[in-house]
């Protein structure tokens, strides 16, 4: 089943003096694909997953996710697609200050599950990230790699449809990079599709499909 298609999609963007484009980018995401994209800092990764997850405007072409033509959406709707159907793993992190880690996970599950929560669910994906005796503290009082391994719990909590993950493996060690794309491919098995921005050659290998973004247009690798 297709989650997301792009279709001619071209995006300028500045980074500090220089202007970059992405070029002319047409692509299709099923459930069960697992894509990595590659290239140096700065070359357009990021923003192209910001265009995925319908954050940023297009500037040309279309964006759909799974059947729905999201300029076509109002900011309401896009934010209750979102909100259904995507896990954001991103290099900032998107946790709740205010909240415990446990706390963030329950509220993620409440507004995509109207209202329902799995607490199995929540201490599965601690237990598997390490952070069992973690889950009453809040944010600001998580060393970056466990807000980092945090933020790929909030990602994957409802099970999205598409998971966006930008260089998730940054401030882990061996061993939790390693869970967290275990993580991710066991999610494609489950149906999920992973659109996975890495410059860790080790682990883009993982994914089924690579591509790198060159000189604004995505090749396959």
């Amino acid at each position: 089943m297709e989650v997301c298609r792009l279709e001619n999609v071209s995006k300028t963007y500045k980074m500090g003096e220089t202007v970059c484009p992405l070029k002319n980018i047409s692509l299709k995401v099923s459930s069960g694909d697992f894509l990595s994209i590659e290239g140096p800092s700065g070359i357009g990764k990021s923003t192209l997953l910001y265009i995925i997850g319908g954050l940023l405007n297009l500037d040309e072409g279309k964006l759909y996710i799974e059947d729905k033509d999201v300029s076509l959406l109002s900011d309401r709707e896009l934010t209750t697609l979102r909100g259904e159907k995507i896990g954001f793993i991103f290099q900032d992190s998107n946790l709740l200050q205010a909240l415990t880690l446990q706390e963030n996970l329950e509220f993620a599950q409440r507004i995509s599950n109207k209202g329902k929560c799995d607490t199995r669910r929540i201490d599965e994906l601690l237990e598997r990230l390490g952070l069992s005796e973690r889950k009453g503290f809040l944010p600001h009082s998580l060393s970056g790699g466990q807000r980092r391994r945090a933020v790929v719990a909030r990602a994957l909590i409802n099970n999205p449809k598409l998971i966006l993950a930008d260089e998730p493996t940054n401030d882990l060690d061996e061993k939790y990079a390693a869970e967290v794309i275990s993580l991710l491919e066991e999610a494609t098995k489950a149906g999920s599709a992973v659109i996975m921005v890495t410059h860790n050659t080790k682990w883009a290998e993982r994914a089924n499909i690579r591509y790198r973004i060159n000189d604004g247009i995505l090749e396959i690798i």
